[in-house]
């Protein structure tokens, strides 16, 4: 197992676990974090902490699972994850406001880039996920309506 596998389990057993300072640790101080529902990036260990306890609270029983990783090499890689919880706590939008407990399952698919420092801290997160699925799963918006049946582009 190469540092960025092991960098990757770390976080991902972390997050799994609720340990918001182990998680926080698995980060460089200066650490960067891209992610599609905030319009600008997460700066700092004190920002992606903030990050992962709201969506803590919102899901108190959040897993993270590893689907697949991609070592380039030691400090450069990429994986696909799994995040499975249910929506019973209150949950802060990066607006500020605050979606109620939905009590609905949300199972997501997503994936990340990562760079690490020397350390094996990660510095850079590029984060990808469908937004629109868990908000979809979580009843915020419709479910795509189905297509006609016979009917064809």
């Amino acid at each position: 197992m190469g540092k960025f596998e092991e960098t990757s389990r770390r976080l991902a057993d972390t997050f799994s676990r609720h340990d918001l300072e182990g998680l926080a640790n698995v980060y460089a101080a200066d650490a960067v974090a891209y992610d599609p529902m905030y319009p600008e990036p997460l700066r700092g260990r004190a920002a992606i902490k903030k990050d992962a306890a709201t969506f803590l609270r919102g899901f108190p029983d959040l897993r993270f699972e590893i689907v697949s990783i991609f070592e380039k090499d030691d400090r450069n890689g990429a994986g696909e994850m799994r995040l499975t919880g249910t929506h019973t706590g209150p949950l802060e939008t990066p607006t500020g406001d605050e979606v109620p407990p939905t009590n609905k399952r949300v199972d997501l698919k997503g994936g990340a880039f990562v760079r690490l420092n020397e350390r094996g801290e990660i510095i850079e997160e590029r984060r990808y996920y469908d937004v629109g699925t868990i908000l979809r799963q979580l009843g915020i918006v419709p479910e795509k309506a189905p297509e006609p049946a016979g009917s064809r582009r």
